[in-house]
């Protein structure tokens, strides 16, 4: 059983239902998850509310860290909070931990300049960045879902 950390930005439904359906193959596997949004303070509120503020605990209690990212560009008042929180962490204490990052459109062959940024901090921080997760899945729920059944099942 593996620890998922699920960490999105989300203005709409739809990174989030991917975030979400992430968590559920996590959790279909076996995996323990948890869920938090990253948000600039005063952002409304998406379907769910109360995921919690991203804290340096979480990073060490996840074995994997996925981020859902809502833009192509970096949104840096938003990823502040994810950069501090790494950047809070001793040297070598998230040294193999692995990391996954999907865009608003999901799973596409190419990475945005959004998921470049946080790959960078989440490298410096000790991260092993994975690539690309190519799957079957005809649909893109399901793709996510079973993105999450993997990183559910495999502890670091």
């Amino acid at each position: 059983m593996a620890n998922v950390l699920v960490v999105f930005q989300a203005d709409t439904e739809r990174t989030e239902q991917m975030a979400l359906a992430v968590a559920v193959g996590a959790v279909e596997a076996e995996g323990s998850i948890r869920l938090r949004r990253l948000a600039v303070d005063g952002a409304v509120e998406v379907a769910h509310k109360s995921y919690g503020k991203l804290q340096r605990a979480d990073l060490l209690w996840a074995d994997t860290v996925v981020v859902g990212l809502e833009d192509a560009r970096p949104r840096e008042a938003e990823l502040d909070g994810l950069v501090s929180v790494l950047n809070s962490a001793d040297p070598g204490e998230l040294d193999r931990k692995q990391a996954w990052t999907f865009g608003a459109e999901g799973m596409v062959g190419y990475r945005t300049e959004a998921q470049s940024f946080v790959e960078s901090a989440l490298q410096s921080a000790g991260f092993t960045v994975l690539p690309a997760i190519v799957l079957d899945a005809k649909d893109e729920t399901e793709r996510m879902k079973e993105a999450g059944r993997r990183f559910g099942r495999s502890a670091v």
